[in-house]
């Protein structure tokens, strides 16, 4: 269930993240960002693995005995009770899985509307939904 004023709160990690001039690894990239926002939409911890740099967040993939970045979003998903949904159903707020040939194989990010927002390393990218390969609704 979603928190009383999520989508408020929602607009203003958004707009903090915009804000921040550089992407770092585990303080300020689509992983941070995706979580921040499902955790300020449902209330919940969902993830509670550190990392670093690329390197760090491949460890914590292994430590998982996961394969990629969308074996960890479909876990945690799991774990959470988030369902998959189609890309045509998705609201603001679901998250989504864009793939990429980017570090991770892929990227995860927060559907705003009619795009998504994924925190990537040469900045923020907004990205049609049926551009996009998953989405699972927060609630």
């Amino acid at each position: 269930m979603r928190v009383e004023n999520w989508s408020s709160k929602l607009e203003d990690i958004v707009k903090e993240t915009i804000r921040k001039d550089k992407f770092e690894y585990g303080k300020n990239d689509c992983i941070t960002f995706t979580q921040q926002c499902v955790e300020t939409i449902t209330g919940k911890k969902i993830f509670e693995h550190k990392w670093k740099s690329l390197k760090d967040g491949k460890e914590v993939i292994k430590k998982l005995k996961k394969k990629d970045l969308l074996d960890i979003a479909l876990y945690i998903a799991r774990e959470n009770n988030f369902q998959l949904v189609d890309i045509s159903k998705v609201q603001r707020g679901d998250v989504l899985y864009y793939k990429s040939d980017y570090d991770l194989d892929g990227t995860l990010g927060i559907c705003l509307g009619a795009v998504t927002m994924f925190n990537w390393h040469d900045g923020i990218n907004l990205v049609k939904n049926n551009e996009c390969k998953y989405a699972w609704r927060i609630e």
